[in-house]
């Protein structure tokens, strides 16, 4: 139920700034970022210094984690000080019930838990009731983006996953919210409900017809505004258990506060993948269309972008340029925010880790101490606020990072008076000489390393036992452990074990078993946090060196890298792990910061390259997946003439693979074999296609695939085309080549830019048959003549060869540090 023209104590239409102080709380850590800012001791300090700067209006949080410690008992002591200060100054603040998930710690089930709405509802009350006079209010910030993260991502807690999970979490919240608004609206007539939540706009392929539909949901829901269930997401939501939302009060919302960032637009490929929009069609634009869907009086609430205090500057002229755009094309705007005012702490890690990491996007810079520093954007800001032209502020150049994220930006603002920043705001290139050779006689043998992975090494041989298998014989003097995830046993206490393969030490970590839990477990097990720690006792009882190179392939191992206190850190990106089933909680974020963090990254296919690359300042080196010829050649000599042709595969039978496919191909060659060779994992066997000319054979250990491979007649990969297979560069695809078999395949991305004339394509069940039937009769020589360029530089050996160059060439982590400096 919007309502337009209602009079209220907030700005009219025009250019009003308005502040913020972020506030988010991190309930698992116990830790507040305006706690962490240094707000909460500084706060009068922080007010006065927004008032002086003639800001009025702010948004501004009541921490409830803080004002309920127990349920039930309220300690209203600061919140009083703080909310008494600003009305005495004459502020209007907005005051915010909940950001994001600020919510109090003894709701263990977060936004999932039974006693979530009746706490959120007795909270609302109790404020409203203390503080009648407040002038306007949001109920709770940013709703679609938090439990979409909360609830669909698997990035905040309660780490949902999927429409179900947000589903979930939109019919734990949603009502709540409109509850709280009719007892707002009871309570307080005159103030005025502020909805606030993120502005966005995607383009390119059909998933951004779904990611706009979805982007409105909370807000259409709460204000029963265009509720078609035959609209993509809420088809999806309905199906999904959400018909109930459909039926909600609608709410008053008095203004619409829009957050716009460089990353509010995304550009989505036909499989769902996205990227920044190459061509962003701008805040003015969006607020347009916000305000043609709702028709609600609007305010920018917030804006910001991660950089040196001139691309702040900048980023303030393109987005105050725009709002002013907006305003002369009859868009409603009645505020402009910058978000926050001071510097925020650990959004690099979207708040997945407290570590008390500067976020430098405010007006005033947090120094070491916590102090408050002004800054170039700080005078730029101060004087934009007192009502300075759009014109007067500073074209500057974006400096790297952002001028590589703002680069589909940069076409709409060919009319800038371009200018390059200040040299005391730039950032100069600093030399780093190279290091002088030591004495040959000096010479050190190389760190040991220490390979930590999810893949067992007497599992399947994949990626990591090829790599290994052939680093540790080129790495003189050194030791070479194989770390694996941790497995449940009959001991007391967590205890590692250890097995000597060769030159490779396989290690794992058992902890005691549970009733109900399986064998194999995750490295975020929490009987395993001390892995890490019980890792680097290992290795210095061995007598080895501290500092050993430490080659990652999960970011769910990211903990026990730093226990060991790396001296090069690496990082091989075989699979995106967390598009498949069961991936663990957290694992993209993890991810997001290993990609920062690594020395050296490396990427295993083309599609993983891609979608990597966008998250790391420096290089991430593409290795597609090799082969050692020798050892599949051997099949070629053991292959026999046989009647009754053979269709096979060999690999994981898991998520990944076309089930319905296979048992249509078995359909389709019943005259045929269709022989599928490896364990299965993850999903249910009873889930597997059965028919006559069907078999399983199981598990086969490396050493006999070559045999296996001799009693094939074409081989097979029917992976679905689905979100697990998005990324995959198959290994399998040159080892059936180098065994002399023909290859045919599901569209597979990776698979269709390498091996195009080489591998055959096909759809479905028959068009697999019909290929099969095709390809068995194809000649030899000439498959293997386009085949030759390709393999030739795809062996294993050299792979390992290059990317052991590669680290070497990267230095110690100190080095690294100062090249990405001079850089």
């Amino acid at each position: 139920m919007p309502v337009r023209g209602r009079k209220t104590a907030l700005p009219g239409v025009g250019r009003t700034f308005v502040g913020g102080f972020e506030s988010t709380y991190l309930p698992g850590a116990d830790v507040d970022l305006l706690e962490t800012t240094g707000h909460t001791a500084r706060w009068r300090q922080d007010l006065d210094r927004m008032l002086d700067a003639g800001v009025r209006h702010l948004r501004y949080p009541l921490r409830w984690h803080r004002i309920e410690p127990e349920p039930g008992r309220y300690d209203w002591t600061g919140t009083d000080a703080v909310l008494g200060h600003l009305r005495t100054a004459g502020a209007v603040p907005i005051v915010d019930l909940v950001h994001h998930t600020s919510y109090p710690a003894w709701l263990t089930g977060g936004f999932r838990d039974p006693g979530f709405a009746p706490a959120y509802l007795r909270f609302a009350e109790a404020v409203a009731t203390r503080y009648p006079w407040l002038p306007a209010y949001t109920l709770f910030n940013e709703p679609f983006a938090t439990l979409f993260l909360a609830g669909h991502a698997g990035l905040w807690p309660p780490y949902d996953r999927g429409v179900a999970g947000f589903t979930r979490l939109l019919r734990s919240v949603l009502p709540a919210i409109g509850e709280a608004a009719a007892i707002w609206a009871d309570l307080l007539p005159d103030a005025a409900h502020v909805w606030v939540d993120t502005a966005e706009h995607h383009g390119g392929s059909a998933p951004a017809a779904l990611a706009n539909d979805r982007r409105h949901v909370a807000l259409d829901l709460l204000l029963g505004h265009d509720l078609d269930p035959d609209r993509p997401f809420l088809r999806e939501l309905v199906a999904a258990g959400g018909g109930s939302l459909l039926e909600l009060p609608p709410v008053r919302v008095d203004m619409l506060g829009l957050d716009y960032y460089c990353h509010s637009e995304w550009f989505y490929d036909a499989d769902g993948g996205r990227a920044p929009s190459p061509e962003p069609v701008g805040l003015a634009e969006v607020a347009a269309r916000y305000a043609d869907r709702y028709g609600l009086p609007m305010m920018l609430t917030e804006t910001n972008i991660r950089g040196l205090p001139t691309d702040q500057v900048s980023w303030l002229r393109y987005t105050l340029e725009q709002y002013e755009l907006a305003l002369s094309r009859g868009v409603p705007l009645h505020g402009y925010c910058w978000f926050p005012l001071v510097d925020s702490r650990d959004w690099d890690s979207l708040l997945a880790r407290a570590g008390g990491r500067v976020d430098p996007v405010g007006v005033w810079a947090l120094g070491p101490g916590g102090e408050r520093r002004r800054t170039a954007f700080t005078e730029v800001y101060e004087a934009a606020a007192a009502g300075a032209p759009v014109a007067d502020i500073p074209a500057y150049r974006f400096q790297h990072p952002c001028d590589e994220q703002l680069a589909g930006w940069l076409p709409e603002l060919a009319h800038w008076p371009w200018q390059d920043p200040p040299p005391a705001g730039r950032v100069p290139a600093v030399h780093a000489p190279a290091p002088r050779p030591e004495p040959e006689e000096e010479a050190m043998t190389e760190p040991d390393l220490v390979v930590l992975s999810h893949l067992r090494w007497p599992w399947v041989w994949q990626r990591p036992q090829h790599l290994v298998s052939r680093l540790a014989g080129l790495r003189p003097g050194a030791r070479t452990y194989f770390v694996e995830e941790p497995v449940s046993g009959p001991v007391s206490a967590p205890v590692v074990q250890r097995e000597e393969l060769g030159g490779i030490t396989r290690m794992w970590l058992v902890v005691p078993e549970e009733p109900g839990q399986p064998h194999f477990l995750g490295f975020d097990l929490p009987a395993a946090a001390c892995y890490g720690e019980l890792l680097a006792a290992e290795l210095a009882a061995d007598g080895r060196p501290a500092a050993p190179d430490v080659w990652v392939y999960t970011p769910m191992a990211s903990d026990i890298a730093r226990a060991l206190g790396p001296g090069r850190l690496v990082y091989d990106v075989m699979d995106d792990l967390s598009a498949f089933a069961g991936a663990p909680v957290g694992l993209r974020l993890r991810q997001q910061r290993l990609l920062t963090e690594a020395d050296v990254v490396f990427a295993g296919g083309r599609s993983l390259h891609r979608s990597v690359a966008g998250h790391r300042r420096r290089a991430v080196h593409l290795f597609p997946s090799g082969v050692d010829t020798a050892h599949y050649a051997v099949s070629r000599t053991l292959r026999e003439p046989r009647e009754r042709k053979v269709a096979g595969y060999v690999g994981v039978v898991d998520e990944r693979l076309d089930l319905e496919l296979l048992g249509e191909l078995a359909a389709a060659l019943p005259d045929w074999t269709i022989r599928v060779v490896g364990p299965v994992a993850k999903i249910d066997e009873a889930d597997l296609p059965v028919a006559p000319n069907l078999e399983y054979a199981g598990f086969t250990p490396y050493e006999r695939l070559p045999e296996v491979m001799a009693g094939f007649d074409v081989a097979l990969m029917p992976f679905a085309l689905n979100e697990a297979t998005r990324s995959i560069s198959p290994t399998k695809t040159l080892e059936y080549l180098a065994a002399g078999l023909p290859v045919v395949s599901t569209r597979v991305p990776d698979v269709i830019a390498d091996y195009p004339g080489v591998v055959h394509f096909a759809e479905d069940g028959a068009g697999f048959a019909g290929a099969c039937r095709q390809v068995v009769s194809d000649g030899l020589a000439e498959r293997d003549r386009r085949l030759e360029p390709i393999r030739a530089r795809q062996e294993w050996d050299a792979i390992a060869a290059a990317m052991a160059a590669l680290l070497d060439r990267a230095g110690t982590r100190t080095g690294l540090d100062e090249q990405e400096v001079a850089g």
